[in-house]
């Protein structure tokens, strides 16, 4: 029998990173409409693609979370 492996702790720091980089293009998008009064594509692929992350690292997490207490790691 092999059991399955869960890491939280990366799935977490996955979270937190695609969070990160979420903020900066929003950032970077706000920055360049109203302060240099141009748009730009690419905060919002930065931002949509990151997000489609952000939910899945999430789902990851809470999963492997449960993986991890069932197998009394």
């Amino acid at each position: 029998m092999t059991k399955e492996k869960a890491y939280p702790r990366f799935w977490r720091f996955l979270t937190y990173f695609t969070g990160f980089w979420i903020l900066y293009g929003c950032y970077v998008l706000i920055k360049d409409v109203f302060i240099e009064d141009h748009f730009d594509r690419q905060p919002l692929y930065l931002i949509v693609m990151m997000t489609l992350m952000l939910l899945r690292s999430m789902q990851e997490y809470n999963k492997a979370k449960k993986l991890s207490s069932t197998n009394g790691s």
